[in-house]
């Protein structure tokens, strides 16, 4: 009997998500802030040029956009200024799903992370009673009650937490991305929800009993 053949992969993107994700590289290819870098060796200059052959070749044909994709995503994977010593502005993908948030928000995200790390560090190296008294959530069953090991995780967790809260603002429209410290973040009121009157009770049953 003959091999049933396996269903062939979708390995093709819209023209619009496509054009999203290649326009992130090209920007930061682009900026002039990364020149010194992405010039200074012979491999990451042919790094930068398989980059761009994919997205031509991406350009060209959606049917395999995907796996040219992450061909992008590994060439530039370790491009982050925590790694490289001449790079000041890190890849614009971050490991991870990509987020389906808009540029803006996606930028106002990391820009408020950013502020938001730099204060909880501060404040659990600079005050012994929160080393005591911020506790892992009970939502972690193993270590629920427990005090943060050290300033960066306690940080993280609060990064996290932030993040969530600014995201679901945005996705419910009371946040358009603001970081504005003096006039405010222009959150906007919860929406009230809408209950319908209940029935008065005229006194009458069905039941017989």
């Amino acid at each position: 009997m003959p091999k049933e053949t396996k269903e062939k992969k979708d390995l093709s993107m819209t023209d619009e998500k496509w054009n999203k994700r290649v326009s992130r590289i090209e920007e930061w290819m682009d900026n002039p802030a990364n020149k010194e870098f992405l010039t200074s060796s012979e491999d990451i200059e042919d790094a930068c040029d398989l980059i761009r052959m994919n997205i031509k070749r991406g350009n060209r044909s959606s049917d395999k956009r995907k796996n040219l994709w992450n061909q992008i995503l590994m060439e530039g994977r370790d491009w982050t200024a925590e790694k490289q010593e001449l790079l000041t502005v890190s890849w614009p993908v971050a490991v991870g799903k990509e987020s389906n948030l808009p540029q803006h928000i996606q930028d106002a995200l990391k820009n408020l992370a950013g502020q938001v790390e730099d204060v909880y560090t501060a404040f659990w190296n600079d005050n012994p009673i929160v080393q005591q008294i911020t506790v892992i959530s009970d939502r972690n069953k193993e270590l629920g009650g427990s005090p943060h090991e050290d300033a960066d995780a306690f940080a993280s967790a609060r990064v996290l937490a932030v993040k969530q809260r600014f995201t679901k603002y945005f996705n419910d429209n009371r946040w358009d991305g603001s970081l504005d410290l003096e006039a405010g973040f222009n959150v906007s009121k919860p929406l009230e929800e809408v209950t319908e009157d209940a029935p008065e009770d005229t006194g009458d049953s069905s039941d017989d009993s």
